[in-house]
C-alpha cells in the first residue's frame, strides 16, 4: 500500500489539515470523524456530514479533490508501508501547528479503522507519549480511556507509532467533567513512570500536558477517551487544570464551573510562557491570543 497520488477530499468545512478518502465510503466515515469539533452547532454540522456520507458515500463531502503524495518519496513511504501494515487506505491529519513537524493518519483495513499512525522525524515527543501510555497498561483509569500502544519503530529514517484508534464516529468534548478524581488518577499513574531529572522542582507534580476540551472527548457510549499524551511531562501543581479550563474558556467562553482553575499563579505563568513561544499558523493566533488574556487574567493580581 503506497497511497501515492490517491485521492482525497479536503474539506471546505474548517478542517483544511484533514484529509477525507474520496474512493470508499467507510474511508470518508472515518476520515470525517477526523475533524475536530467542539462546539455545538459544528458538531452537528460534523454529524450531518457524517449522515451524508453514509448515504451517498465520498461525494457528499464538499471541498476540493487532491491528491496526496508521500512525504520523502514513494520508495521510503514503501519501507514503512511495509513495516506499519497491512492497510489498504488512509485518512490523513496534517498537523495545524506550525512548529510541530509530522503527520498522523488512520490505517484503514477494507475501509475499517486498523490503528492510528503518528509519524516524526525525530522520536522525543513518541518517547514521550509511548512513556506516558505505558502507566495505563490496560488502556484504562479513573473515568476516562486511553489509546493502547500498538506497535513502535524506526524506518527509513522515521520515527514512528501506531495506537488504537478511536471508534469511526464523531466524538464531542465532555462537558461537566469531574476533573479532581481524573487528575488524582492521572498524577499517581504518570508519576511512576516520567523520569524525574534534578532539574525538576521539588514541588512539581506530573501533568498530561495537552488537556483541553477537544482532547477528552466521548465518542459513543462508556467513559470518554484522552488523547494525544506527547507533551506527559512535570509541571506545576494544577497545569492541567489550568490549561484546560483556560482552552474551555476560550473555546465556549466560560470555564466549565465558577472559578475553575483560579488559585495556581504559577501553573498560569507557565503556561503563559509556553503559548508565548508557540509558532502557530494563521489558523491558530485567535485562539493563541484568547488563551494568552484567558492565562493573564488566571495569573497574580497585581495593582
Amino acid at each position: 500500500m503506497t497511497t501515492s497520488g490517491h485521492e482525497f477530499v479536503r474539506p471546505a468545512m474548517g478542517a483544511r489539515n484533514v484529509l477525507v478518502p474520496a474512493r470508499s465510503r467507510r474511508g470518508a466515515l472515518a476520515g470525517v470523524s477526523l475533524i475536530t469539533r467542539s462546539k455545538t452547532a459544528a458538531l452537528a454540522a460534523q454529524w450531518a456530514l457524517y449522515g451524508a456520507v453514509a448515504v451517498f458515500g465520498p461525494r457528499a463531502v464538499p471541498g476540493p479533490r487532491v491528491r496526496w503524495e508521500p512525504p520523502g518519496g514513494p520508495e521510503r513511504w514503501r519501507a514503512l508501508a511495509e513495516r506499519v501494515g497491512p492497510f489498504d487506505g488512509l485518512a490523513l491529519y496534517e498537523r495545524p501547528q506550525a512548529s510541530r513537524t509530522g503527520l498522523a493518519a488512520v490505517l484503514l483495513r477494507e475501509g475499517r479503522p486498523a490503528g492510528f499512525l503518528k509519524l516524526r522525524d525525530e522520536p522525543d515527543e513518541l518517547d514521550r507519549e509511548e512513556r506516558a501510555l505505558a502507566a495505563f497498561p490496560d488502556g484504562r483509569a479513573e473515568g476516562f480511556r486511553v489509546p493502547r500502544v500498538l506497535d513502535r519503530g524506526e524506518t527509513a529514517g522515521w520515527h514512528w507509532m501506531v495506537i488504537e484508534a478511536m471508534p469511526p464516529r464523531p466524538a464531542r468534548p465532555v462537558r461537566g467533567v469531574a476533573l479532581e478524581p481524573l487528575l488524582a488518577d492521572l498524577q499517581r499513574r504518570l508519576k511512576q513512570v516520567l523520569p524525574r531529572t534534578q532539574e525538576v522542582p521539588a514541588h512539581w507534580v506530573p501533568m498530561h500536558g495537552d488537556l483541553t476540551a477537544w482532547n477528552l472527548r466521548r465518542c459513543g457510549p462508556g467513559v470518554p477517551w484522552l488523547i494525544d499524551w506527547e507533551d506527559a511531562a512535570w509541571a506545576p501543581p494544577g497545569a492541567d487544570l489550568v490549561y484546560y479550563e483556560a482552552t474551555h474558556t476560550s473555546v465556549f467562553g466560560k470555564p466549565s464551573s465558577p472559578g475553575a482553575g483560579r488559585g495556581h499563579a504559577e501553573a498560569a505563568e507557565f503556561w503563559l510562557k509556553r503559548v508565548a513561544q508557540r509558532s502557530d499558523s494563521d489558523h491558530d493566533a485567535a485562539l493563541k491570543a484568547r488563551l494568552s488574556d484567558v492565562l493573564r487574567s488566571m495569573g497574580p493580581r497585581t495593582g
